[in-house]
């Protein structure tokens, strides 16, 4: 017994002995070097004849890393394994086109130093130049990495938005109210979907230069989200608002006014009337709703213009075929809403048996009519499939200039321009050939409704979709000489399934100079 024990005595010292020794051993040896961060190495892509830095650049190395430029123009590369590296960069952009070598490639090889940087020049085959991501995330995600200054005030992150779909903006007493449709969210994949709202000053009234950005102030909930625009008591259910104007009520108090729908998505609607923004509560009002199957309602961008004495809000989708008068009692009566239309007084639209209005000669008698139907771009294009109409027979025969065919617009604007003395459409096409839903289109008119025949791309994408633009004529500059238009940048509609990192579903400014020698502007 006693045996026993010694020999567990000296079994236990041993291993007391060992542990010991281990600990000096170890207590011996370097602690690891601290790991210290290397600055990135920067790489500024320019647009070759301003010199301002271009967004929306894509660069991918040979392995499908890819970075996409800030809305300075830059990328910060600090990927392990080719810090030190000379590194190819592949490099595209919609509308931008970087030099190819002899093998076709267009892209640059690179040393990655840290702390170093490189410049690029990028040519611009857009007319329209692009300036900026509007909403978002990370809009200078890369600048600041670089330790770069931004010269906003929300650089990064801006009421926690992470993408916002479709701006409608009027200028309201001595401030631009901006709204937008659907709002994702940093915290959840549901967002706002009862429309969005921001405040912003205007340039000439301490407002940010917009060839800079825009300087807004979201109106935000108790968590700091941008706020639901409009209290909805429909579970399940979207808000979405068009056709936003300003007008003075039976007071004499000046409004913003908008037409507003309670749907299901894309699907059924459930409630749709006009609303009124209180600046109180700052969210709008729904002060009516029009009955079930009211043809006519504000829809589109809006404009005011003068017809035989009669101020008129006209709705552009993108062409102003669709009008009410000036009065506050005329806009919350769809009665008074007007189209500029070849049906029949009263008719809906049914593609299968059309009651066309026509002349003793059988010439389609187009006229503004209440309580008729639209016949837009895409439903004059139904009625040419199915015979209906004949080719050259509608009232929209808007051609591309330089390729000579027929298209088909979407949505847009309509403003007048003091520069050229006409009224300017910015609209983006359907059915296009390089993008479904993102090629972008300047047009001229001296009349109202117009004629609209000629259209120059001013934009283009490549499979993918840029929608709903509008030009801002409140941000214009050098009287009317330069304009100024945003639009949603996304993948749906389009061929493209992996979205941009942080541009997908967020809107995009761009500038155009009505100057440039290759715009025209015939009517």
């Amino acid at each position: 017994m006693l045996r026993n024990r010694a020999h567990w005595v000296m079994i236990l010292a041993s291993l007391l002995l060992a542990l010991v020794l281990r600990a000096a051993l170890f207590a011996q040896e370097p602690s690891p070097p601290a790991v210290v961060a290397s600055p990135p190495f920067g790489i500024q892509v320019i647009d070759e004849s301003t010199g301002r830095g271009v967004p929306l650049v894509e660069l991918q190395t040979t392995n499908e890393i890819r970075l996409v430029t800030d809305n300075a123009g830059w990328v910060a590369v600090d990927e392990p394994g080719l810090v030190g590296q000379k590194v190819y960069f592949s490099i595209q952009s919609h509308g931008y086109e970087f030099p190819a070598d002899g093998f076709g490639n267009r892209g640059r090889a690179l040393d990655v130093v840290p702390g170093k940087t490189a410049q690029l020049k990028i040519r611009r085959k857009n007319i329209a130049q692009r300036l900026y991501r509007v909403t978002g995330q990370g809009q200078f995600h890369h600048s600041a990495r670089l330790g770069l200054p931004s010269g906003w005030r929300h650089p990064n992150l801006n009421a926690q938005v992470m993408g916002q779909d479709s701006t409608q903006a009027v200028v309201l007493n001595d401030r631009i109210l901006w709204t937008w449709g659907d709002t994702a969210r940093a915290s959840y994949p549901l967002g706002n979907f009862a429309t969005s709202g921001a405040w912003s000053k205007l340039p000439g009234d301490g407002g940010m230069d917009p060839a800079i950005g825009i300087d807004q102030t979201y109106i935000v909930d108790e968590t700091g989200f941008s706020k639901a625009m409009y209290e909805n008591d429909i579970p399940g259910t979207v808000i979405w608002m068009h056709g936003i104007f300003t007008l003075k009520d039976n007071d004499g108090q000046l409004k913003a006014v908008t037409h507003y729908a309670v749907r299901e998505g894309l699907g059924k609607q459930r409630r749709a009337g006009i609303a009124v923004f209180n600046e109180g509560k700052e969210q709008f009002d729904q002060v009516n709703q029009f009955p079930e199957g009211t043809k006519l309602y504000p829809q589109g961008q809006t404009f005011r213009h003068t017809e035989n004495g009669q101020e008129y809000i006209y709705f552009a989708t993108p062409y102003p075929i669709l009008r009410v008068p000036a009065k506050w009692d005329a806009v919350m009566d769809p009665a008074q809403y007007e189209a500029w239309t070849c049906l029949q007084e009263g008719a809906e639209f049914n593609p299968r048996s059309p009651r066309l209005a026509r002349d003793a000669q059988g010439k389609l008698d187009y006229a503004w009519r209440k309580d008729t139907d639209l016949v837009d771009a895409q439903r004059q294009r139904q009625l040419e499939q199915s015979g209906h109409l004949k080719a050259g027979e509608g009232w929209i025969q808007t051609t591309d200039i330089d390729q000579g065919r027929k298209l088909t617009l979407h949505r847009g604007s309509v403003r007048w321009n003091a520069y050229l003395e006409r009224w300017v459409m910015i609209a983006n096409e359907i059915y296009g050939e390089e993008s479904n839903l993102g090629e972008v289109y300047f047009l001229t008119s001296k009349t109202i409704p117009g004629a609209w025949e000629t259209a120059k791309k001013i934009v283009t994408h490549d499979k993918y979709t840029f929608y709903n633009p509008v030009h801002h004529d409140f941000l214009d500059q050098a009287d009317g000489k330069l304009i100024y238009f945003d639009g949603t940048y996304t993948k749906q509609f389009s061929a493209t399934k992996v979205g941009t990192p942080r541009y997908d579903y967020n809107t995009i400014m761009y500038r155009l100079d009505l100057s440039d020698e290759r715009l025209s502007s015939p009517e």
